[in-house]
């Protein structure tokens, strides 16, 4: 969320829950004559509308080079993969510290430090989970949920390139070695898995070819245990 060189270096990691999403700030001060406290991320959610912030953790101290922990929970719909962007602002009483002595003054300052924005995606809905046999699981999970369409993905440089941007767009898991595209294919299939929201079990099977000069085409099947959740994986697709 910040740059790799700035005064506060700060990373965030979403913890998704079925009706709730917190997001853990971890921060670090990297000026030794500083010290933060109250440190807490005033986060804009006017881009997320379905997320409604519901609490907040502050952090009391950051001396120098000692990283911490700021939180900000949301609600959000239950069960539904809910995703916006949220923008984020930094909010401190930075306090002058003696370096010879390592003692801060008593009186700081109220300061605030832009972050970067954060988003949520229909990938953090999804948990990496492999299986041990692809198509064992696919013959059992049956076509009852299975959705299929074609997609055509412009152009590429090659198939490696648009096979890695839609196994990072669904967030799921390769099975069998099938995210490795030989060189100078012109198509490949690649089968992925996970769990979504709700702990609904889904199979991919993704089959790319390159159809004209660089352009790349993609059929996504897609079998999961809730014809919704096959409808949602495509709908990742679609808008992705």
């Amino acid at each position: 969320m910040t740059e790799a060189e700035t005064e506060y270096a700060v990373n965030v990691v979403k913890h998704i829950f079925d009706g709730h999403v917190v997001f853990q700030y971890n921060c670090t001060n990297t000026i030794p004559e500083q010290l933060l406290e109250n440190v807490t991320v005033i986060v804009d959610a006017s881009e997320a509308e379905e997320f409604a912030e519901v609490a907040s953790k502050p952090l009391r101290s950051l001396p120098y080079d000692s990283p911490g922990q700021t939180f900000v929970a949301f609600e959000k719909p239950e069960g539904v993969p809910a995703v916006g962007k949220f923008s984020n602002m930094l909010r401190f009483i930075v306090k002058e510290v003696d370096p010879s002595t390592g003692e801060a003054e008593d009186d700081g300052v109220e300061d605030e430090y832009q972050l970067e924005e954060l988003e949520v995606v229909a990938a953090d809905y999804m948990l990496k989970v492999g299986v041990s046999n692809f198509r064992n699981a696919w013959e059992s999970m049956g076509p009852d949920c299975e959705r299929v369409d074609e997609y055509d993905l412009g152009p590429r440089e090659n198939l490696a390139e648009a096979v890695n941007a839609v196994i990072n767009l669904l967030g799921m898991q390769p099975c069998e070695g099938t995210e490795v595209v030989p060189s100078n294919s012109r198509s490949h299939t690649c089968l992925l898995s996970g769990v979504y929201i709700g702990n609904v079990k889904v199979l991919v099977r993704l089959q790319f070819g390159i159809d004209g000069p660089k352009d790349v085409a993609m059929k996504l099947a897609v079998r999961s245990e809730d014809e919704a959740v096959s409808d949602a994986i495509h709908e990742i697709v679609a808008s992705g």
